[in-house]
């Protein structure tokens, strides 16, 4: 199989279950908290760090790197990984084309190195040192760097396709020490890269929003542990767990009761802690997961709420969409977004954040105080069961 395969295991020192997978070209981002495990599962990847204890496998382009069954662990050095670190880790006093040759080993000539860098942009800086690059030229000799672990010297000349390569490039958080104007050129840089080669490309961040910019998959991480994974719009709308739902920062994050209907539809009784006799029905879609009278935390996608006058009518009603009466408890402007906090007039005690336009809000002509209403698809709920011990 091609790409990137991981399944690990261990206990010790730190506890490890990550499983996940990457194919060539794709992109997929490890996100979660400081100190959850996403670096050591790189280091892993890279034979940078393994465990003792360590049981499982990673595979890359059909070859195992690891297989603690089989016995098989390849060194760091025999296996074609590529790593860009957070600061990219370039030796000071050493020219940009050194630093590349130096990864490269003495099996690359000093032409095809040079060929490299120019593929990157980098050949009228092949002479300075990483003092006299800025952030952005710095990140393409640290990606050089990596490329030249990856890559087959047979393929560095050949530049009109992307290039299937049998490595994979292992990025930790490498635009977090820049500012943001550099961050964008570097967003561009791995775009355009990404059209020159097509390898497996892992990220590691803590940015949320960096990850959904990037990343055609995303790996939410934990004590270790992985989460979920999927595309980033699916699993930031739809966590499969309260956990996940707080890592990927849904603010709208609620208790409820969910009771089945027919013709695959249910309501979704929206419960307060704090006024138990309280409740608040939506229609939600029934895909026959979650059994009558279940338990549930429940999440709302603030994308798939509209808010309206009023009384006012939308042609963007369907069947299942729910009218909920607000009042704008506090609107927070943030240019041309403002962060509004609104109550259900049927569970004051409730709160929703949403972050609504200043274009929408001075078309309802309304701010703090004032009252509105939301038009809730089924699409925006998406329920999960509650864990019991």
């Amino acid at each position: 199989m091609s790409g990137l395969q991981v399944q690990l295991r261990s206990s010790n020192p730190i506890r490890l279950e990550a499983e996940f997978d990457c194919g060539p070209g794709e992109l997929v981002a490890l996100v979660g908290p400081s100190g959850s495990g996403k670096t050591s599962m790189l280091r892993a990847i890279a034979g940078l760090w393994t465990p003792a204890d360590v049981q499982g496998h990673i595979r890359v382009a059909g070859q195992a790197w690891l297989d603690t069954a089989a016995g098989v662990q390849l060194t760091p050095q025999q296996r074609r990984a590529g790593l860009v670190f957070q600061h990219y880790a370039l030796f000071p006093h050493m020219t940009a084309q050194a630093n590349v040759a130096l990864a490269a080993g003495p099996g690359w000539s000093s032409e095809e190195v040079q060929t490299l860098l120019a593929r990157l942009g980098l050949a009228e800086l092949r002479e300075r040192r990483p003092s006299q690059l800025s952030g952005g030229q710095q990140q393409r000799v640290a990606l050089a760097r990596a490329l030249v672990r990856v890559m087959p010297r047979s393929s560095v000349a050949q530049a009109e396709a992307p290039q299937v390569l049998p490595g994979v490039l292992l990025l930790d958080e490498p635009f977090s020490a820049v500012d943001a104007p550099t961050r964008q050129t570097l967003y561009r840089e791995l775009a355009a890269l990404r059209q020159k080669v097509s390898v497996p490309m892992v990220l590691v961040t803590h940015d949320l929003a960096e990850a959904r910019r990037l990343a055609d998959r995303v790996v939410i991480v934990d004590a270790g542990q992985t989460l979920q994974t999927g595309e980033p719009a699916r699993v930031f709308a739809s966590p499969r767990n309260a956990r996940v739902a707080e890592l990927v920062g849904i603010q709208n994050h609620f208790e409820g009761r969910f009771v089945k209907g027919e013709d695959g539809w249910g309501r979704l009784f929206w419960t307060d802690p704090a006024q138990p006799e309280a409740e608040l029905a939506l229609a939600v879609l029934d895909k026959n997961k979650i059994d009558d009278g279940t338990r549930v935390t429940w999440v709302l996608n603030g994308e798939q709420v509209d808010v309206l006058a009023v009384g006012e009518m939308s042609s963007l009603a369907q069947p299942g969409h729910t009218r909920l009466r607000c009042q704008l408890l506090e609107v927070l402007s943030l240019g041309e977004i403002s962060l509004c906090t609104l109550r259900p007039e049927a569970l004051p005690s409730q709160t929703i954040t949403l972050n609504l336009t200043s274009r929408l809000l001075r078309r309802l002509q309304v701010g703090a105080g004032d009252w509105v209403q939301l038009l809730i698809a089924p699409g925006a709920l998406h329920i999960m069961p509650v864990r019991t011990k």
